[in-house]
């Protein structure tokens, strides 16, 4: 049996990896499960890695990917879906230093739902770029520069392609946010168009980047289309097919009944943690009907059914069917 006081980090993490069970690591190192979860979350922060769980159902064997059909101009990608999960999560603003807690319950969710994941979408502004900001900055804040944003990206990024099951698909959609990355170097050194690394997708060789995807005939998945209170009404209104936005970090849908049957109007929330110094420019003020979590949306013989969601909720724990998958 190992001791408690015989196991150091690195000892920890290899047992955590072999185990993916706090039940498991307790019982192996004798002390109890609240005491591994802490140990766990100090890890993680001084580490800035996310160590997963992986329940009793996990699959982690082959799955079946989805058929992709890739735009060569990267405006508008294609994913045909008959049975299976994809995952949506947007507005992550990943942050140096910080592992969110949706950014966590993802990652477990993933693990969770195995081989049943065909793809996994990163819906916009997975960068912040506060500092290559139009905006002017506030006061004397301290803002992490591209370089450790970007470092921070690769990391989350990596933890997700780390946690799916072999075969899922990787999207990524560009947000308001994504943009401010090349926007600062075209408007300012559109000499160097071209030049390996002046991109963001040169930094993510395994994400399928695009403006849009379109999902079989009846979805599109987008960042931002309509602005304000009754951004996902809208969207599905005068899309006439389901659509899922971010950008307005709402988690929800709406769902709208015509001739051609019931389309929802999906709101992906924010993977990021609203308390993040990213969103220092509300001075003091609540985010406006903003919701940690992300969408899981299942298709059954080519139809989608009702979407769910997972969301942190005031305990700062992120629940999806009763079942806590992150905690801070």
């Amino acid at each position: 049996m190992v001791r408690r006081t015989s196991v150091d980090d690195d000892e920890f993490i290899k047992l955590w990896n072999e185990t993916k069970s706090p039940r498991k690591l307790a019982e192996l190192l004798e002390i109890g499960e609240r005491t591994v979860y802490a140990r766990r979350e100090k890890i993680e922060k001084t580490r800035g890695l996310v160590l997963i769980v992986e329940t009793p159902n996990a699959k982690k064997h082959h799955a079946p990917s989805a058929k992709a059909i890739m735009s060569a101009r990267r405006d508008v990608n294609r994913l045909e879906i008959q049975d299976g999960v994809v995952l949506v999560g947007s507005d992550a603003h990943y942050s140096p230093g910080h592992i969110s807690v949706a950014h966590k319950a993802f990652c477990n969710l993933l693990v969770a739902l195995g081989s049943k994941v065909k793809a996994v979408v990163l819906n916009g502004d997975i960068l912040d770029g506060g500092s290559i900001s139009r905006h002017p900055r506030i006061r004397w804040s301290n803002l992490p520069s591209v370089k450790q944003e970007l470092d921070a990206i690769i990391d989350r990024t990596s933890d997700i392609e780390k946690a799916v099951a072999p075969g899922a698909l990787l999207f990524r959609t560009y947000g308001n946010h994504c943009a401010r990355f090349e926007s600062r170097l075209s408007a300012n050194v559109p000499q160097y168009e071209g030049v390996e690394g002046f991109t963001l997708r040169d930094h993510l060789p395994r994400w399928a980047d695009s403006d849009r995807i379109d999902v079989n005939d009846d979805m599109v998945i987008l960042h931002d289309w309509h602005s304000g209170v009754h951004s996902g009404w809208n969207d599905v209104l005068k899309g006439g097919c389901h659509t899922v936005t971010g950008h307005t970090h709402e988690l929800g849908c709406k769902a709208h009944r015509g001739f051609k049957g019931t389309h929802y109007g999906i709101k992906t929330g924010m993977l990021a943690d609203e308390h993040q110094s990213e969103f220092d420019y509300r001075l003091g003020k609540p985010g406006f009907n903003w919701q940690s979590g992300f969408a899981v949306l299942t298709w059954r013989d080519g139809q989608l059914l009702f979407p769910e969601f997972c969301a942190v909720r005031d305990d700062g724990r992120a629940w999806f069917r009763g079942e806590c998958f992150g905690e801070p």
